[in-house]
């Protein structure tokens, strides 16, 4: 029985060995393609050999660096999967896409290897393909161009070329851009442009990177979303005034303290015996951004108080006078003049 033949295990062996020499590996596809056999006999052998997986065999010589490149060729172009195969072939038919996502990785694959293999129908293979060393530019875009997500969202984690990157930060989909913004390798100028995406989340992740300059690290600080300014507060290439301005975005449960000011909430107001506009002033100095936010929005708020908020580093703050009923016409005037957009539009409502 073939099966039991000492010679197939050995070719095996060999054909997983990854300094077995080009010329023995050859030798081990000629002896079978010179077998006399045909196509169909070819298989059956090699079934009947390698019982468990005949595939196997199959992987091992696609993911060997030393196959010769016209084995990797047929591989590539999938021959072995033809409904008539070609006699001269030593490839057995069959549909196991791992075979492909093995030859995927070889280090040995030429352009133009590579270049069949970034149509090939598998996406997975697609995927394998992102890290390998010898794609050029010319496949690294046709990748970035693929019509399947999960390749694009591959491509645009790891140190693609820079046209490649900002082909991908234009692209439709929000995850891919994503991606983009938080790949450590990606320009400042791409960077630049994703920082100032419609999408919050984009945003929110480039306010993340790393090497994201103090300028977009500014511009983001004063980002409407408390998301992304959160985002630039956890970055530690932000400068210390900033993230100083920003330091009640980051919650720290196992150490911040409840103000006493809220500590004295429990005290429900009495409008008979207690004075609304000082219980304002009061909750206006509370160590809580978000009190002294409400505060700063109550059109009972004194306006000396307002006056005072309107210096505040915080925009949001700023914007809680200029949003006020009650602030007067002079500071709103002062605040239609302020550097954060929102807080200018609140100010000429």
């Amino acid at each position: 029985m073939l099966a039991n033949h000492p010679d197939f295990t050995t070719r095996l062996e060999v054909v997983r060995n990854p300094n077995t020499p080009p010329r023995a590996l050859a030798q081990i596809v000629l002896s079978i393609q010179n077998s006399g056999n045909t196509p169909n006999q070819t298989v059956d052998m090699l079934k009947s050999a390698f019982p468990g997986d005949h595939n196997d065999v199959l992987r091992s010589i696609a993911g060997n660096p030393r196959t010769p490149i016209e084995a990797l060729e047929i591989l590539a172009r999938r021959e072995f999967i033809s409904a008539t195969p070609d006699p001269r072939s030593f490839i057995p038919p069959t549909t196991d896409d791992s075979i492909v996502r093995s030859l995927a990785y070889n280090p040995s694959l030429t352009p133009q290897l590579l270049g069949i293999l970034v149509q090939d129908p598998c996406v997975e293979v697609r995927v394998c393909l992102v890290r390998h060393p010898n794609l050029t530019e010319a496949l690294w875009l046709q990748l970035a161009e693929d019509t399947e997500i999960s390749v694009r969202e591959a491509v645009a984690t790891i140190n693609a070329p820079v046209s490649v990157l900002e082909l991908l930060a234009q692209d439709e989909q929000v995850e891919v851009r994503i991606k983009v913004a938080t790949n450590p390798n990606t320009p400042i100028s791409v960077l630049q442009v994703l920082a100032g995406d419609e999408n919050s989340s984009i945003r929110t992740a480039a306010a993340s990177n790393y090497n994201l300059p103090e300028t977009i690290l500014t511009q983001l600080a004063n980002d409407e979303k408390v998301e992304v300014r959160r985002a630039v507060a956890q970055n530690p290439n932000t400068p210390a005034p900033i993230r100083e301005t920003l330091h009640d975005l980051i919650v720290q449960p196992t150490t911040r303290q409840t103000s006493s000011t809220l500590r004295g909430l429990n005290r429900l107001y009495n409008p008979s015996t207690d004075d609304l506009v000082s219980i304002l002033a009061e909750y206006a100095s509370s160590e809580n951004a978000f009190v002294r936010f409400v505060t700063l929005l109550h059109p009972l708020t004194p306006h000396e108080v307002l006056t005072q908020a309107a210096q505040s580093a915080s925009w949001l703050e700023r914007y809680a006078v200029a949003d006020n009923s009650g602030t007067p016409i002079e500071l709103r005037q002062q605040l239609a003049q302020d550097s954060n957009r929102i807080v200018r539009v609140a100010a000429r409502v």
